[in-house]
This record gives structure tokens, C-alpha cells and sequence, in this order.
């Protein structure tokens, strides 16, 4: 038997990547994103974000990636907490048509952790829409609902 006869390709179910999680580093914080929303992970310096400066935090500006002008967002804006580092390049999220309204937002964060299954996450991450939720080991599920439904109207 040949080693071509024997490879079989990996097929992930819709159902497995339903249960999958992404784990990134905010600050202290992890959040959680159910991998069905993450359309890609990528880097981008921090020179090629365009600020715009007449819209509201925590979008903090548009880059161009792979033929596409994504929004950013930064998830330390979004969790409230302080990011003591600036760092030249950034780690961008991107969401899914998954995410409904957020759907092509890139979520910048600190960094990628990997993923885990919803069986390993603190249970209290699944079912509390806190921000900073307690007994949770300092993860959290990202929400949409966190956004403010203007998020993309110019302020004066």
C-alpha cells in the first residue's frame, strides 16, 4: 500500500468548529471568541492603520488587507483596561459573517493563545455577558452587544 492510499484529508464537521474556541491575551485578560467568528488572524504594522479621528472609541481605524478596507477595533478600548505597551505590529481578529453587525471587524489584541473546546472553559464564561465576570480565571466571551449600535456613524 502506497503512502498516497493510506493519507486521508482532514475534514473538520461544522459541528466540531461550532464547539472550538479562540483564546487571545488582552492585557490580564483572555478573550474568548467561538472560532465560527474568526474569518482570519493576521498581523499589520501599525503604520498601515489609518486613524479616524471623527468616530467613536473603541474603533480606532481601517487598515487594507487582502483587497478589503477592514475596521479595526481595539479589544483594550473594549475591555476597559490599559494597554502599557505599543507595539510596531498588531495581532487583528477578524470576524466572520458569523458575528451578524460585526461581520469583517478586525478585533486587535495583545496576542493569540490558541484554542480550546467549550468543555475546558470555565463554565461561568458561557453563560454570564459580564465584561469583567467573576470565576471565570480572568476569560472572557467576547460579545457583540459590548459595541455600541452607532459604532459606525462619524460623531461631530
Amino acid at each position: 500500500m502506497s503512502a498516497a492510499a493510506t493519507t486521508k484529508p482532514i475534514v473538520y464537521s461544522s459541528a466540531s468548529i461550532k464547539e472550538r474556541y479562540i483564546l487571545t491575551q488582552v492585557g490580564a485578560w483572555v478573550l474568548v471568541f467561538p472560532a465560527r467568528w474568526a474569518a482570519e488572524i493576521f498581523r499589520v504594522q501599525r503604520s498601515r492603520i489609518l486613524d479616524l479621528p471623527f468616530y467613536q472609541s473603541p474603533l480606532v481605524g481601517v487598515t487594507h488587507h487582502n483587497s478589503q478596507i477592514i475596521p479595526l477595533t481595539s479589544a483594550h478600548q473594549v475591555l476597559k483596561t490599559q494597554e502599557n505597551t505599543l507595539r510596531e505590529t498588531v495581532t487583528v481578529l477578524q470576524l466572520s459573517h458569523e458575528a451578524g453587525r460585526l461581520a469583517n471587524m478586525g478585533i486587535i489584541v495583545d496576542k493569540v493563545l490558541g484554542s480550546t473546546s467549550k468543555e475546558q472553559l470555565p463554565p461561568a464564561v458561557l453563560t454570564t455577558q459580564a465584561l469583567h465576570p467573576p470565576d471565570t480565571d480572568s476569560q472572557v466571551l467576547f460579545q457583540p452587544d459590548w459595541f455600541p449600535s452607532d459604532l459606525w456613524h462619524p460623531q461631530g
